[in-house]
């Protein structure tokens, strides 16, 4: 079941099926309640989570007078991508609309497989560039 959530996750969509059987004997499993902040705006984590089950809003600005849900997640959704390459702030909060079970990776784990790995990193940076040459092409536009 992990290594098929992982296969969601456009960050991982260049990697084969034993690259992602050998990062998906490091992930876990968690579940949030109804309510619960999984992630919040402006702090550091450490990993991704694939939805497995249950819903999720994305929300920005949730602590002031006007929070905007920017997005309703589901069953195969990913959020925190990001997270797994740096420890940069995050940039929404993400709380369980209802009970939600996600599959979850650390970055220093996925880091350390990478070190085991390198031709993943490798694929990543194609995956990477790509997303980066795609989206200056839309701001030229």
């Amino acid at each position: 079941m992990s290594s098929e959530a992982l296969r969601h996750v456009w960050l991982l969509e260049g990697l084969d099926d034993d690259q992602l059987d050998a990062l998906s004997a490091f992930t876990f499993n968690k579940t949030f309640r109804s309510g619960e902040l999984i992630v919040e705006e402006g702090h550091t984590d450490n990993g991704l989570y694939v939805v497995v089950s249950g819903e999720v809003e994305v929300i920005k600005g949730l602590e002031t007078d006007r929070p905007q849900v920017l997005n309703r997640l589901g069953a195969g959704d990913v959020f925190g991508e990001m997270a797994l390459l740096g420890e940069w702030p995050r940039t929404a909060t993400v709380r369980a609309v209802d009970d939600v079970e996600c599959l979850g990776i650390d970055r220093w784990v996925f880091l350390a497989q990478l070190e085991r790995q390198p031709q993943v990193g490798i694929k990543m940076l194609h995956i990477l560039a790509q997303k980066l040459r795609d989206s200056d092409a839309r701001l030229m536009e």
